[in-house]
């Protein structure tokens, strides 16, 4: 069996296996090899040992392969496993791969945390509940970052250590292909949350040579984000022609969608990253290795860019939109730090007809919309309401963050927050304003499933009081949204230029209103209470 590691700037590697010490040999691409034979079946644990020569002393180091795919945490070493004398990659039968999954256009994202959305902290766990997610409506799961970290039992998985790896609490390999396998069954597509920015310090490749995968210091000094080393992807040896960065995660890539059948992928700190090359590249090889499946890509970027979507000339499909959430945040929620956006609607009307975003009321970065709204009684339910009505009606792909359709208010923090558990709230469901809460989530998920309008790009906005903080939009000529931002109740208020005459339903209580013969709507609005119609056929 062949052993191998790319290290063109060391002077001399050994394999160490189990305990044996077997030196390596150097060629001329910069890469080391050895090999081995009558490995005895069964698990094997190695790694190498790295020496650099000085002109006074020379330097020794052991490290784990950057492209082990199992692996220790904590004694960092890597593992193989041997069955008829040759490496054994894990066989696993993929049912459901001919399943049509939903394109692009008509996906609902629900952002999930292994660790606290399963009862165990494992992909088991969330295959256990994966008939709720379908029951909830939403087709796609974007998993937050799953490969090897840090070692700590709960963290978020933003600070990657070992890429090729799981993180060795959720499970084995086979545990995450059966997840993605029987959410394919389900017609849920699978993403994964991916860190190409930058890595752990204590990455196998920032040991062998910081400055040949990575800038030297940080990349925007003036960026007050810097969470490790960042990956230059500028940089080309010019003595072997290759820029390493690109190699090696270019292989992460390949290796993580080709190996798991994953659907799609998020960028995360696409702006400190800042390189649209990089991302075209990783966009291509995500979609070229299952060509026949929908691939989706989505890039953080905050705040979002339209240039950095395929339809403006961009590297992905989409962006998140940081400012739909932080624009519901400031008129439902009153937060002082966005108060400059209550002068008027115009930066609405903006972000909800934003066609190449991914919206949310809330992410892993900020705390839900209901602990920023503050309390849970009816008028909160008024405002979740809107909130809810709003996301799923705006053009652009919705997203929901796990816990928020059943009511989760606790409150994040910046205290180590990563550290912090913060299991699936079941027990919100024995309340009624949670089972409410779901419900309304449920209806608008259908909706969104059924009016193919909703999935298409046209938003007309056809009245706009500003004084009284009125905005309303149809979506095809039959569904129309009214949107009441305004702490005053509106009695007797009158609606113009509507888009049809006649009876419309309430989609939410089921009432039917007329709209007379100058298309005009009367109606009377709670404070922050939104509606939406449909027109009876």
């Amino acid at each position: 069996m062949i052993f191998s590691l790319f290290a063109p700037t060391i002077d001399e590697v050994k394999l160490i296996l189990d305990d044996h010490d077997i030196p390596m040999n150097k060629q001329s691409d910069g890469t080391f090899l050895c090999s081995v034979n009558n490995i005895s079946d069964g698990d094997h644990r190695y790694k190498f040992q790295i020496s650099k020569k000085g002109w006074i002393f020379s330097t020794s180091i052991d490290i784990m392969d950057p492209y082990a795919t199992k692996y220790d945490p904590e004694e960092q070493f890597g593992y193989i496993t041997i069955k008829n004398g040759k490496k054994y990659n894990n066989e696993f039968n993929w049912q459901y791969d001919h399943i049509q999954l939903p394109e692009n256009k008509e996906l609902i994202l629900y952002e999930l945390y292994v660790a606290d959305f399963s009862k165990n902290g494992q992909f088991s766990g969330v295959i256990d509940k994966l008939d709720y997610l379908s029951e909830l409506g939403i087709n796609a799961i974007e998993l937050m970052p799953i490969m090897g970290s840090q070692g700590k039992e709960h963290d978020w998985g933003y600070l990657p250590r070992h890429f090729f790896c799981l993180k060795s609490t959720y499970g084995s390999i086979n545990d995450l292909k059966l997840l993605v396998d029987k959410c394919h069954q389900r017609k849920i597509r699978v993403f994964l949350d991916c860190v190409f920015n930058h890595s752990d310090k204590e990455c196998p490749l920032a040991l062998i040579d910081r400055n040949y995968w990575y800038y030297k210091g940080k990349h925007h000094p003036d960026d007050p984000y810097w969470w490790g080393p960042e990956f230059n992807y500028e940089f080309e040896d010019k003595n072997l022609h290759i820029k390493p960065a690109v190699k090696f995660v270019t292989d992460v890539m390949k290796y993580w969608i080709k190996e798991f059948h994953l659907d799609g992928v998020r960028f995360d700190a696409a702006k400190q990253m800042d390189n649209y090359d990089i991302l075209r590249h990783l966009d291509l090889i995500g979609r070229s290795i299952y060509p026949f499946k929908p691939f989706f890509s989505q890039a953080e970027y905050v705040p979002e860019r339209k240039d950095l979507c395929k339809e403006y000339g961009g590297p992905v499909d989409t962006c998140w939109s940081s400012s739909f959430h932080e624009s519901l945040r400031c008129f439902l929620a009153f937060k002082k730090d966005q108060i400059d956006k209550l002068e008027n609607l115009a930066n609405l009307k903006y972000i909800f007809s934003s066609k190449n975003f991914v919206n949310y009321l809330s992410c892993h970065d900020n705390e839900r919309l209901l602990h920023d709204i503050g309390k849970k009684d009816s008028d909160a339910f008024i405002k979740m309401e809107t909130a809810i009505i709003l996301l799923f009606t705006s053009t652009g792909i919705p997203m929901i963050r796990q816990g928020e359709e059943l009511g989760d208010d606790r409150e994040l923090g910046n205290n180590q927050v990563e550290k912090s558990c913060f299991p699936m709230p079941w027990n919100l469901l024995e309340k009624d304003f949670n089972i409410h809460l779901l419900n309304t989530f449920k209806h608008l998920i259908k909706l969104r499933h059924t009016n193919k309008s909703l999935q298409e790009d046209q938003m007309k906005f056809f009245y706009e009081d500003n004084q009284n903080k009125i905005l309303c939009y149809y979506r095809g000529i039959n569904l129309v949204v009214i949107t009441h931002f305004d702490k005053m109740p509106k009695i007797k208020y009158i609606i113009g230029n509507f888009p049809q005459n006649g009876i419309w339903i309430d989609y939410i209580t089921n009432e039917q209103v007329l709209v007379d013969d100058i298309n005009n709507l009367t109606l009377d609005l709670l404070p922050f209470e939104s509606r939406l119609y449909i027109k009876q056929t």
